[in-house]
C-alpha cells in the first residue's frame, strides 16, 4: 500500500508532465530505483530529499492543527493572510513560531 508522501510524489510528477525516466537525472536516482519507491517503496529521508528537489518541491513537517489551513492555502481556496498583527499572530500567520 502506498504511504501518503509517496502518493503526493506521484501526483507532481504527473502535475509536471514528468516519466519515471525523468526522475533519472532531476533527482539523481536510477529509474529502478525510483520506480520501486513510487511503487510502494520505503526510501530514506535523503532520497525523499533528492526527489523533491527534484520535483522543484520541499519535504515539509507541518503540525496537524495547521493542516487544513496548509491544504486551503495549497488550493487557493483560503482568503489572502491579513497583515501580521501582535494581538493575533496565531491566526494571520498558520506556521506561528515556525518561521
Amino acid at each position: 500500500m502506498k504511504t501518503k508522501i509517496l502518493e503526493q510524489i506521484q501526483k507532481r510528477r504527473l502535475e509536471l508532465g514528468l516519466k519515471i525516466q525523468d526522475m533519472v537525472l532531476r533527482a539523481g536516482l536510477s529509474r529502478q530505483m525510483y520506480g520501486k519507491i513510487e511503487a510502494g517503496g520505503n526510501p530514506r529521508l535523503s532520497t525523499l530529499d533528492q526527489i523533491a528537489e527534484g520535483l522543484d518541491s520541499v519535504v515539509m513537517l507541518i503540525p496537524k492543527e495547521k493542516l487544513n489551513q496548509i491544504q486551503k492555502l495549497l488550493t487557493n481556496d483560503a482568503a489572502p493572510v491579513p497583515a501580521k498583527s501582535e494581538e493575533n499572530n496565531d491566526i494571520d500567520n498558520p506556521w506561528g513560531d515556525l518561521s
